[in-house]
């Protein structure tokens, strides 16, 4: 297949994945200096501990929020109070304009009316079919390498989600891959400055392709598509490009112009593509780490499709898979932090958090908190089983966020999730390389440091001969 020859990668040598944990606060630029290398190594003992910490760096407020009922007051009870950090804003606003991941207000509202209907598990249910066959001849190409080659399969999955990711927004049109690929790494690495005043100081002095530049070099591309969709003759797919579109704002029945358009389509990329891509790495990592949890899944696969190709109606029924990727989520967060802003003074469980305050809102210390999570380090896919879901907080686990500003895409991902573990577990055992150790990296989002290298073995069970059943 192309690109699985000749993918190497930084990493250096298998062990643990999580950088140890600082015993005590970090003085505050040991603390700067980590939050800009790798946010998870910046993390102390006493976040794990206590559900609200309240700290100080260059006289900055901020307040670390794990307990539920917080997270609860900052997402959706007086989520009008919280908007998203300024300076992290600003960080996708050079190439998204007036896309959702750079907006607040009503400008946000008006988009959010029209991306949510035009994502949702009602939008795509008719590209299933197609995303289900686009993974199973994926999964025939992998079936080349399989023996003792090394590669990266962080950069398989990017390529299998780009192709699943074009179906949707393209109706599967080739043109869009490149500008999908672009999209998908935005934004940049963010510096040190960025979470800082200095940070618009200094957009001038860097280079074009770091201020927008890299994504409008695909705007001839990206408004190819929304025009030919806006033109009355157009009778191709309804995408999720022709959608964005056509559907009206259910509060003033007007459509998004042309430009609008352009910006929410790239910002939903831009958001969707790498946090899937992130979650789906870790679970091959977390599967190769605990066998008699992958066989488990191997058995629910295998009893649920037999050697039928995966249908639609079969994905709600893979009850132990999506367990598992929630579990995942939980261990390994696409994003592991959130950060809001106290636009006027607030109380959080009883403590006063002043106007202006930043309110830290960290997956990765709340999913392995010791007191919402019983040995919260531990990988235990059954913590998601009905039962236990249903007695813990929903605030509780938020790698999607929660209230307004929950993933648009959330219902998407967790459908892309589960059609591609079902296609490649079924078929393949991923085994981690013993000369590339794992390092989980916490920047904008969770990756290994330099890819998952692994091999893959083929299982022995009997494949389908067919596309997917409509």
């Amino acid at each position: 297949m192309d690109g699985l020859q000749g993918i190497s990668s930084d990493a250096e040598g298998v062990g643990a994945a999580i950088p140890p944990r600082p015993a005590t606060k970090l003085p505050t630029l040991a603390f700067l200096r980590a939050v800009a290398t790798n946010s998870l190594s910046a993390l102390d003992e006493e976040l794990f501990d206590e559900l609200i910490v309240a700290r100080r760096y260059l006289g900055q407020r901020v307040f670390f929020v794990s307990d539920p009922d917080g997270i609860k007051r900052v997402f959706l009870d007086n989520f009008d109070n919280y908007p998203r950090y300024r300076y992290i804003r600003r960080l996708f606003q050079a190439g998204l304009g007036t896309g959702s991941l750079g907006t607040e207000g009503e400008l946000w509202w008006r988009h959010r009316r029209i991306a949510a209907p035009a994502i949702d598990h009602r939008a795509i249910m008719p590209d299933i079919p197609a995303m289900i066959t686009s993974a199973e001849e994926f999964a025939g190409h992998l079936d080349v390498v399989a023996g003792d080659q090394v590669f990266d399969l962080e950069a398989v999955v990017t390529r299998l989600l780009i192709g699943l990711w074009n179906q949707v927004v393209t109706g599967g049109d080739p043109a869009a891959v490149p500008m999908l690929n672009s999209l998908a790494k935005y934004p940049r690495k963010p510096r040190l400055a960025d979470f800082t005043p200095l940070g618009p100081l200094l957009d001038p002095l860097r280079p074009k392709s770091q201020r927008g530049g890299k994504i409008a070099a695909f705007d001839e591309v990206l408004y190819r598509l929304v025009d030919t969709r806006r033109d009355a003759a157009y009778r191709g797919p309804h995408d999720l490009i022709w959608r964005l579109i056509h559907l009206r704002d259910r509060k003033t029945g007007e459509t998004l112009p042309r430009t609008d358009v352009r910006d929410e389509a790239a910002s939903m990329i831009a958001g969707g593509v790498s946090p899937t891509v992130r979650a789906l790495t870790w679970v091959w990592y977390l599967l190769a780490q605990h066998p008699e949890i992958e066989a488990r899944l191997h058995r629910e696969l295998d009893a649920r499709l037999e050697a039928d190709p995966l249908a639609p109606d079969q994905l709600p029924q893979l009850s132990f898979v999506r367990q598992v990727i929630e579990e995942t989520m939980r261990l390994y967060p696409p994003i592991p932090g959130i950060l809001r802003e106290a636009a006027a003074a607030d109380v959080v469980c009883g403590r006063r958090v002043p106007a202006r305050s930043i309110i830290a809102i960290l997956p990765w210390v709340v999913h392995r908190h010791r007191r919402l999570w019983s040995d919260p380090e531990r990988f235990d896919p059954d913590r998601f089983n009905e039962e236990n879901s249903a007695a813990r907080s929903r605030f509780a686990y938020v790698p999607f966020a929660g209230g307004p500003r929950i993933c648009v895409g959330a219902s998407f991902a967790m459908t892309q999730m589960l059609i591609v573990v079902a296609v490649l577990a079924r078929r393949f055992r991923f085994r981690l390389s013993a000369d590339h150790p794992v390092r989980a990296v916490g920047r904008i989002s969770l990756h290994p440091h330099g890819g998952l290298m692994v091999t893959v073995e083929r299982r022995g069970v009997a494949m389908p001969l067919t596309a997917a059943r409509r």
